[in-house]
C-alpha cells in the first residue's frame, strides 16, 4: 500500500518567511541590547622617548685620522776614516745620549800621519825662523858690497886718470873695470834677494800655515776614529760590526732624534682651507695619539702633493717626550679643528638620514633641517655630531632616542629619568 505525501507550496513558502522574520527579529534584538562605544574613547598611541636641550656655542670638530711617524733629524753615522771596528757600545734600539761614544775605529794608521804631519810643521817653522834671520844678514851683506863697490869704483877713476898720463898699464886698468862690473852684478843679485825678502817671508808663513792645517786635519781624522752621539736618540740601526774593515764614507750606523719626531697625517680635502686659515692667523691646531695621551700640534703642511693623493700632508710635532715612539711606526690621532661658532651637539642616533633631527613640539615630533658640520668626542668617550640649522634658530628640545617610525607629527611621551 503506497503513501503519496504532497506539501502545498503555498505553506512551504510561509515557513520560510517566519523563519527570515525570526533571525531578523533576533539580530535586531542583538544589536538593539549591545553596549555602545564612544570613537573619542579610542585614544592615539603615544611613544615612550628620551629627550635633551639644546645648547648654541663655539665648538671645535675633531678629525679621526691615519699617520706615520717620521722624523726630520735621522742621522747616518759614517767612516770618516779607512779603518777597522775596534769596538761596538750599543745595541740596535737602544736609547743613548748627545755625545755618548757608540763605536771605536782602530787609531794606529791615523797616528803615523799625526806623526808625519807634526814633522811636517816642525820642518816649515823652522824655514821660517831661518827665513826672518836670513833678512839682517843678508842686509848687512848688501851694505858692505856697496861699500866695496864704491872703492872699486875710485881705484878705477884713478887708473883712468894715470892712464891718461900714461903712467899704469893698460892690462891693470881693464883687470879692474872687469872687477868693477862683476861686483856691480853681485851687488844687483844681493839687492834682488833684500828686495823679496817680504815675499820669501810670506812663502816660509805660509807653508807653515799649510803645514798646521795639515796637522789638525790629522788631528780631526784621529779624533773621528771614535764614533760618538751627535744628538740624544734611539739607534735605528747598525751596519758594521767588531772585526770589519771600513772604507772612508761607509755607513756605520743610524740613529734618530727622538725629541724631533713628527707625524706625518693626509688632511681631508675639505679641511684644508680652515686649517689654512688658521695657520695663516697663527692659531694652534692641536692632536692626540689616540692610543696614548701624547699632545701633537701642526707646525706646518707639506710643499708638495702625493701622487694619488687629493688632500695635503699635515706634519704635527710631538710635543714632549718622543722615547716611546718608533720612527716609522703607523698610529691613529684625533684632530682638534678650529672652533665653529653657533653649533650644538647631538648623539648620533639623534640624526636621521644625512641632515635631519627631530623637535618635541606639544608632544609631537618636527622635523628640523640641519647641516653636519663634524664630529667630536664628549668627556665620557661618547662621539657626538656637530650640527647647525639650515634655516632659523635651534629649537630646545630634541629626540634622542632612536625611532624607525620617527615622521613629523607623531605623537611622543617623553620619560627622561
Amino acid at each position: 500500500m503506497k503513501f503519496n505525501m504532497r506539501i502545498n507550496p503555498s505553506r512551504k513558502n510561509r515557513v520560510l518567511a517566519l523563519i527570515t522574520l525570526a533571525g531578523l527579529a533576533t539580530t535586531g534584538t542583538l544589536m538593539a541590547t549591545a553596549p555602545e562605544h564612544d570613537a573619542a574613547d579610542i585614544e592615539e598611541k603615544a611613544w615612550p622617548v628620551t629627550t635633551m636641550t639644546l645648547e648654541a656655542r663655539a665648538l671645535s670638530p675633531e678629525l679621526r685620522l691615519f699617520g706615520r711617524v717620521e722624523t726630520p733629524r735621522h742621522a747616518q753615522l759614517t767612516a770618516a776614516v779607512t779603518a777597522t771596528v775596534d769596538t761596538l757600545s750599543i745595541s740596535e734600539g737602544e736609547l743613548v745620549e748627545a755625545g755618548q761614544v757608540l763605536m771605536t775605529l782602530d787609531e794606529a794608521d791615523e797616528e803615523l800621519r799625526l806623526l808625519q804631519r807634526t814633522a811636517d810643521t816642525t820642518e816649515a817653522q823652522a824655514k821660517l825662523d831661518s827665513t826672518r834671520r836670513e833678512f839682517a844678514v843678508d842686509t848687512q851683506v848688501l851694505q858692505h858690497m856697496q861699500e866695496l863697490h864704491e872703492l872699486t869704483l875710485s881705484k878705477r877713476r884713478r887708473l883712468d886718470t894715470l892712464q891718461q898720463q900714461n903712467l899704469v898699464a893698460a892690462e891693470q886698468l881693464e883687470d879692474t873695470r872687469a872687477m868693477v862690473a862683476r861686483q856691480a852684478i853681485q851687488l844687483a843679485q844681493q839687492q834682488l834677494r833684500v828686495d823679496n825678502h817680504p815675499q820669501r817671508l810670506t812663502m816660509a808663513e805660509a807653508a807653515v800655515d799649510r803645514s798646521r792645517a795639515l796637522m789638525q786635519e790629522q788631528e780631526l781624522r784621529l779624533s773621528r776614529t771614535v764614533i760618538v752621539a751627535p744628538f740624544r736618540g734611539r739607534i735605528s740601526h747598525i751596519d758594521a760590526a767588531p772585526g770589519d774593515r771600513v772604507r772612508e764614507g761607509e755607513i756605520l750606523l743610524a740613529m734618530y732624534d727622538t725629541d724631533a719626531l713628527q707625524v706625518r697625517v693626509t688632511l681631508p680635502r675639505n679641511a684644508i682651507a680652515s686649517i689654512k686659515r688658521a695657520l695663516a692667523a697663527d692659531d694652534t691646531i692641536s692632536a692626540q695619539l689616540n692610543d696614548s695621551s701624547m699632545t701633537l700640534r701642526l707646525h706646518q703642511l707639506a710643499a708638495e702633493v702625493s701622487r694619488g693623493r687629493s688632500g695635503v700632508d699635515g706634519l704635527f710635532k710631538v710635543i714632549g717626550n718622543g722615547d716611546t715612539l718608533e720612527l716609522g711606526k703607523a698610529v691613529n690621532i684625533t684632530v682638534v679643528m678650529p672652533p665653529l661658532a653657533d653649533v650644538a651637539t647631538v648623539p648620533v642616533q639623534s640624526l636621521y638620514g644625512d641632515n635631519r633631527i627631530y623637535a618635541i613640539f606639544e608632544g609631537r615630533l618636527q622635523g628640523v633641517e640641519v647641516d653636519t658640520l663634524g664630529q667630536r668626542t664628549d668627556d665620557q668617550g661618547r662621539v657626538e655630531l656637530l650640527i647647525r640649522p639650515q634655516q632659523g634658530e635651534l629649537p630646545e628640545e630634541i629626540l634622542t632616542t632612536s625611532l624607525p617610525r620617527a615622521s613629523t607629527g607623531l605623537r611622543v611621551n617623553v620619560i627622561n629619568g
